[in-house]
């Protein structure tokens, strides 16, 4: 087996050892949450968190998950003094309402599942009371026919209320803290200690509820005033996985207390079974509303780095290009940004104002110019500037993006070939070329034209190049001359 085969397993092994001690705990504190004399618990969290593994594992590691669930909930239900076909209905509903909801999250959203929008949770939360809503219709015949129970919807309302509950309190807990998206552990002292003081004031309000006597006066008090702060600090301060913990906490608090007769919902003016609505259905608001708030702030916070990454990656380019980028707003007809190539083309700081006639040109499709600026030392530059109309949904021009660039020295190579070309163009102009074999008399020098004749040398060449001849008399010639005439200098 490969080193990674060998990591993979490892993993795997974990993962199923840490899951079956969590859900056999998560099984117990359940119990601990029935009500007296019912024996109904009001708060179900081995669901929400056999669920919460599902969404964050792969499928391969499925069958284990459930395997390792089934086994210790049919351990815990005959411990408890259940029939073995009551035991071994619980287990197919409970186990096959995780696996219902963690399939239906995998068909919308893939796994491994993760919160972090506020269409996660509204998804999270929307499949929760789907799929705990079709497994009580089997929980409670299992209940009505295998424990006695008489009312038929009462105990499908409570069944399916307490499974959402324990799913949508304890599942986002463990696909926050174990998902891809689980936050690092490490942190600045200041970090560190607002997270103290956090959690200082989250058991300062278990303790208060707590403490709470009961009745209908000052619940929301009790309850409102000092929660609502702390729920705003874990969402907007630590995210989804500090405000998952938060709301579970204070579930347990708010169920335990009411499941014993005090604390806040502990009214006896009104009916167990009507108290046990209230904590339910107050518990999913506020974690909804909670979890809603942290992936909204988190979603905000994500996007708020991506948008630094891009403009960091964004101005890497714009910084270090030779050309010069511009962006202008046509409506305002100023420059919103130009890169710092400005400032090596024009010679000074670059400035957000008024944006030159070749860029504003753009705004009516693409367009090319090339023209010269003059800087500030009095020498000038020529630059081709090339530009784009960025348009928004309505197709409405709200941009002008340009790119210049220094053309300075192909304009100047263009201009020496241009002025070379045009010397070249007057030197033939003013010669006309002699083409093939020219016969010329070896003795006189005469030159035969095409018609046969003799011609004198200057004569021919008059007539076929644009040469005019002046005459005269070289030394030699003067000197020959002389001899044969007998003439002298002075004579």
């Amino acid at each position: 087996m490969s080193g990674l085969g060998r990591s993979t397993a490892a993993r795997d092994a974990a993962l199923l050892a840490g899951a079956a001690v969590a859900y056999w705990l998560a099984a117990r504190i359940g119990l601990e949450f029935r009500t007296e004399p019912e024996k109904f618990a009001i708060f179900w969290p081995p669901n929400g968190l056999l669920a919460g593994f599902l969404l964050v594992a792969r499928r391969g590691q499925w069958p284990y998950l459930l395997g390792v669930a089934a086994a210790i909930m049919l351990g815990v239900n005959l411990a408890e003094g259940l029939s073995w076909p009551v035991s071994a209905g619980f287990v197919l509903v409970n186990v096959g309402e995780s696996l219902l909801l963690a399939w239906l999250l995998g068909r919308a959203r893939g796994t491994p599942y993760s919160i972090t929008s506020v269409g996660d949770v509204f998804l999270l939360y929307a499949a929760a009371a789907g799929a705990c809503a079709a497994s009580a219709v089997a929980g409670a015949a299992v209940v009505v026919y295998g424990l006695g129970a008489e009312s038929y919807p009462a105990v499908w309302r409570a069944f399916w209320l307490s499974d959402a509950m324990g799913i949508m309190l304890v599942a986002p807990v463990v696909v926050a803290w174990t998902g891809p998206d689980r936050p690092a552990l490490e942190g600045s002292p200041a970090r560190v200690a607002e997270a103290a003081v956090l959690a200082a004031g989250v058991l300062a309000l278990v303790a208060l509820v707590a403490a709470y006597p009961g009745g209908p006066d000052g619940r929301l008090i009790v309850l409102r005033l000092p929660a609502l702060p702390l729920f705003l600090w874990a969402a907007l301060r630590f995210g989804p996985p500090a405000t998952a913990a938060v709301v579970l906490v204070l579930a347990l608090s708010v169920v335990w207390n009411t499941g014993h007769g005090q604390g806040v919902f502990a009214n006896p003016a009104v009916s167990t079974t009507e108290r046990l609505l209230t904590v339910q259905f107050f518990l999913c608001v506020v974690g909804l509303c909670s979890l809603g708030l942290a992936a909204l702030s988190a979603d905000r916070r994500a996007a708020l780095a991506a948008l630094s990454r891009s403009e960091e990656r964004y101005r890497q380019v714009t910084d270090t290009m030779e050309e010069v980028f511009w962006v202008v707003s046509p409506a305002t007809g100023r420059v919103e940004y130009v890169s710092p190539g400005y400032r090596r083309v024009w010679g000074r700081e670059p400035d957000a104002g008024p944006a030159p006639p070749e860029l504003l040109a753009g705004a009516d499709g693409p367009h090319e110019a090339e023209y010269q600026v003059v800087r500030p030392d009095g020498s000038t530059r020529w630059v081709h500037t090339r530009t784009y109309p960025l348009r928004d949904d309505g197709g409405r021009v709200w941009r002008v993006v340009g790119i210049t660039q220094d053309v300075t020295d192909r304009k100047e190579a263009e201009q020496a070939k241009e002025a070379v070309i045009g010397e070249l163009q007057q030197a033939l102009a003013e010669i006309k070329t002699l083409r093939g074999l020219v016969p010329i008399c070896a003795w006189c020098k005469k030159i035969r034209d095409d018609a046969g004749f003799w011609q004198q040398l200057e004569v021919y060449l008059g007539r076929h190049t644009d040469a005019r001849f002046s005459h005269g008399i070289c030394p030699s010639c003067f000197a020959e001359q002389e001899q044969d005439s007998g003439l002298s200098p002075g004579d």
